[in-house]
């Protein structure tokens, strides 16, 4: 089946993202919120990236008032009738997903293929909610979604080979870089970027560096912004609302610092509310160092009431939140949710990276990060618990992954 006509529910930043993608592709897009308002913004929202590309000269007028126009706004499902393909971009409770499945599983033409942008809820329970689990798919894109190349492309465990051979054609089809990633919690990408994003926390709770120092190491690492600038461009509450989600799936190693549950309750939002770990004002002067906020010192101080600290000796350097991520992309791999050869590409695509995390641990060698880890693991206990598969592979003298066959049946073998 070729996709000829598409909707998007839910008009944000994400959805008309991907509305203006999928228009671009010249498919007929319907993009539907619950207002008439909302829908009209997302439809602004998408005219100004056409019109953006038009005065970059990418576009001509006519090309750009052309693909403009296969977009329509709506705020009735009865206009889904005769859809190829249905992308979920609504707010991120499974509640409000499983609603709008089952209706699109009552509207939508037998054919019509139903994908989730889900980034860490479960593709099966949401498919659940149909009488056509083997069509819906995880199509999980990034913000923003019309620059961002990656798609991690996920199926349930009733999802056909058909339904994910179409997802991922389209992924190429809209120029876009789709990673297959086995379903679990959080994906590939939020899985391994919240490790990073909790030990920051902890590093700074600890004392060990500024807010400013603590961004500006990891930048100068080849990331491209720091935990902090992410925490307040991503939102305080959806990341502490991913953070917890992830411990409660996970345990542990994602034991959640208590600093981003103090944010919120003073409602330091980050840039949504005015100020976060910075402050952001309407009109920032450009080339001026971003101020901290200067509440923050107070509720660190609340936060570590919370927590018995086991503060590092060692100053600190960018590999203490560098090494929480590979030992969860190894986690991810030796769970068999994504290849090897994948973890650098979903990085690189997703996140920005430079330098990715297979090619780190390349640099270094298996044994000096299982090394580090370790010293990690005896000052800070369980968030730094070494994958199995890491020190088996040490244990065999394997310097990196690029070393191991890509051949499946000589994959190790996941475990519960």
């Amino acid at each position: 089946m070729r996709v000829q006509r598409a909707a998007v529910i839910g008009a944000g930043a994400m959805g008309s993202g991907i509305a203006c993608v999928l228009s671009q592709c010249g498919i007929e897009v319907l993009l539907k919120d619950v207002e008439q308002a909302a829908v009209d913004r997302g439809l602004g929202n998408i005219k100004r990236m056409y019109d953006s590309r038009i005065k970059k000269g990418t576009l001509t007028q006519e090309e750009g008032d052309s693909l403009f126009a296969t977009v329509k706004g709506t705020t009735s499902y009865e206009d889904f009738k005769s859809v190829d393909l249905v992308i979920e971009a609504a707010f991120e409770e499974i509640s409000v997903k499983l609603e709008i499945f089952k209706t699109l599983d009552q509207i939508c033409p037998p054919r019509a293929i139903l994908a989730t942008n889900t980034s860490a809820l479960s593709i099966s329970e949401i498919a659940e909610a149909t009488q056509r689990q083997d069509k819906v798919v995880g199509m999980h894109f990034f913000n923003p979604a019309q620059f961002m190349k990656l798609v991690e492309v996920t199926a349930g465990v009733k999802t056909s080979d058909e339904t994910m051979k179409l997802a991922l054609e389209l992924c190429h089809q809209m120029q876009k870089t789709p990673v297959k990633v086995e379903e679990c919690p959080g994906f590939l990408v939020n899985r391994v970027l919240f490790t990073y994003m909790n030990e920051a926390l902890y590093a700074l709770q600890e004392g060990l560096a500024t807010v400013e120092e603590i961004d500006a190491k990891v930048v100068e690492v080849g990331l491209p912004m720091g935990p902090f600038a992410l925490f307040d461009m991503t939102g305080i509450d959806v990341c502490a609302h991913v953070n917890t989600f992830l411990y409660s799936q996970y345990g542990p190693r994602f034991t959640p610092s208590p600093l981003l549950e103090k944010m919120v309750k003073a409602g330091a939002l980050g840039q949504k509310s005015g100020a976060g770990f910075y402050i952001h004002e309407k009109a920032p002067v450009k080339g001026e160092a971003k101020k901290i906020n200067p509440s923050l010192k107070d509720m660190i101080a609340q936060a570590n009431k919370e927590v018995n600290l086991a503060k590092s000796p060692r100053a600190f350097e960018a590999n203490r939140v560098i090494l929480p991520m590979l030992n969860e992309a190894i986690y991810c791999i030796q769970e068999q949710v994504v290849e090897a050869s994948d973890i650098d590409v979903a990085m690189q695509n997703g996140c920005g990276f430079k330098v990715g995390l297979m090619a780190i641990a390349k640099e270094k060698g298996l044994a000096w990060c299982l090394n580090e880890i370790n010293a990690y693991h005896k000052e800070q206990g369980e968030r730094f618990r070494p994958s199995w598969l890491l020190g088996k592979l040490v244990g065999a003298k394997v310097h990196d992954f690029s070393e191991l066959t890509q051949d499946k049946s000589k994959q190790p073998v996941a475990v519960s």
